[in-house]
């Protein structure tokens, strides 16, 4: 009886050996369990989910079935031509995303903010900001052209929403010949603004904060009141800019946590029509105008300094004021 529960015992073990190498020689699709469209999101506000369609109810816009609950980063890709990027000299950034399950690359995007890829280019110690949009290219490949100020180390931010996906942002770095700074003593060294009325050319915004501190864990507002420089008068002359009257990037000061947030309490009225709340899905949003004021929310990551770029498009130019502040410990 031992000898023939041994020689079972030999026979299942084989078995279960030879399963295991059929199943590691097979090719096998796929697992979705981790990845299932398991939710409806805000792109806007990831942090608003329902197991249902419908709208988020702070920015109105149409919520997107996708994997809420997978925190995975997907696979980024990316290389430059040149490889060695110069200063002051054209260069082309490469950017291939592939799924981080089953390395399938990426070929549908959902539209967020009104474009399907946003890049952000900052450079360590966040004096230079830029906010741009690569083309997507038949290979699957997502190209854009810059040209670098000055030698030194940048963080190239790409934020993106795969279809049936998670909101990505995610960063890589760039080092451009010539740099021979410190990483570290060349860091961002934020100081928080005293002042709070700035100009840029012919468009002035005077800020405040709700609260008048930031909290960690808590909502806070950026309220901008805009005027024209020269006479002073209110701008009631917005137009608008990625689908609203305004755009804002917040980024702390080790380039870690971010919040990219559009204008909430959308007031809106084209040449013929009342005020809106919302931007009418049905109007053309280059006959809309919008000002003076307009407020940007963003839920506060962690405690620490941060600046805003916050953008505004006026007269076909675009305006970009930069907004330092603190945020408080819970």
């Amino acid at each position: 009886m031992i000898r023939t529960w041994i020689v079972t015992g030999i026979a299942l073990l084989v078995a279960s050996s030879l399963s295991a190498m059929l199943l590691q020689n097979t090719p096998q699709a796929p697992s979705r369990s981790e990845n299932e469209e398991t939710a409806f999101l805000c792109p806007m506000h990831p942090d608003f989910t329902l197991d249902v369609a419908g709208k988020c109810p702070r920015c109105g816009m149409a919520l997107v079935k996708a994997a809420a609950y997978d925190v995975r980063d997907y696979n980024l890709e990316f290389r430059t031509i040149p490889s060695v990027v110069v200063a002051g000299q054209k260069a082309t950034l490469r950017f291939r995303i592939s799924h981080p399950g089953f390395n399938a690359v990426i070929e549908k995007f959902e539209v967020v903010h009104d474009r399907r890829y946003h890049l952000f280019v900052i450079s360590q110690d966040m004096e230079y900001f830029q906010h741009i949009h690569p083309d997507e290219r038949p290979d699957g490949t997502w190209t854009i052209d810059v040209t670098l100020p000055k030698p030194g180390y940048y963080k190239v931010l790409s934020d993106f929403l795969p279809s049936g996906g998670s909101t990505q942002f995610i960063a890589r770095p760039l080092i451009t010949a010539g740099y021979m700074g410190d990483l570290a003593a060349d860091s961002a060294h934020l100081v928080p603004d005293t002042v709070f009325k700035k100009s840029v050319d012919d468009l002035t915004a005077e800020v405040s904060l709700d609260p008048p501190t930031f909290v960690a864990g808590l909502y806070g507002h950026l309220n901008f009141h805009l005027t024209d420089t020269s006479t002073g008068r209110p701008v009631t002359d917005l137009q608008t800019y990625l689908g609203a009257f305004g755009h804002t990037l917040i980024m702390s000061e080790d380039m870690v946590d971010y919040v990219h947030s559009h204008p909430i309490d959308i007031s809106a009225s084209d040449e013929n029509g009342p005020k809106q709340f919302m931007l009418p899905p049905d109007v053309d949003p280059e006959k809309l105008r919008g000002g003076p004021d307009v407020t940007f929310e963003g839920l506060m990551p962690k405690p620490g300094r941060f600046r805003a770029w916050t953008q505004f498009r006026r007269n076909g130019k675009l305006y970009t004021f930069a907004t330092t502040f603190s945020v408080a410990a819970e």
